[in-house]
């Protein structure tokens, strides 16, 4: 009785942090809530702001960058539309799930990704936008932006 207790304890606890199932019911990409897990293109604050990612050329269609995206090692393709698209990435150890939100708009990606679980996720989700950026650049799908060397 105690472990199933304890159990449910500690299910509830992580159910009470999380911040439920996909993020945007629809397109565009948004800014970030208060909790430091999270980084965007589209947040204007340093904590949270990501630089913008311009694409390569007007030819770059989302399906190809998702696809890309996709190919990453935790990655998996939750939704996708034709200037929009939510990916999961799950952690290989502790099996955190993330979500990772892109949209084309103005010759722009627009890119978010968020801890599902828990207030802080050290750095994580600026890391894995840091992967996505490189991933893109060395396909020739988005460029570095201006002054990034």
């Amino acid at each position: 009785m105690g472990k199933n207790l304890l159990g449910l304890i500690v299910l509830f606890t992580l159910f009470g942090c999380s911040k439920g199932g996909p993020m945007a019911k629809q397109p565009p990409v948004t800014a970030c809530g208060d909790s430091p897990n999270c980084v965007s293109t589209e947040d204007t604050r340093a904590t949270f702001q990501l630089a913008p990612l311009p694409l390569a050329n007007t030819d770059v269609a989302l399906a190809t960058i998702v696809e890309k995206i996709a190919s990453m090692p935790g990655a998996q393709v939750v939704a996708a539309q034709e200037n929009y698209a939510h990916l999961r990435f799950t952690t290989r150890v502790l099996r955190f799930v993330d979500d990772v939100e892109v949209s084309l708009s103005d010759n722009q990606l627009a890119l978010r990704s968020a801890s599902r679980i828990g207030y802080y996720d050290f750095g994580a989700n600026r890391r894995r936008a840091d992967a996505i950026r490189r991933t893109l650049v060395e396909a020739k799908l988005v460029r570095r932006p201006s002054g990034d060397h």
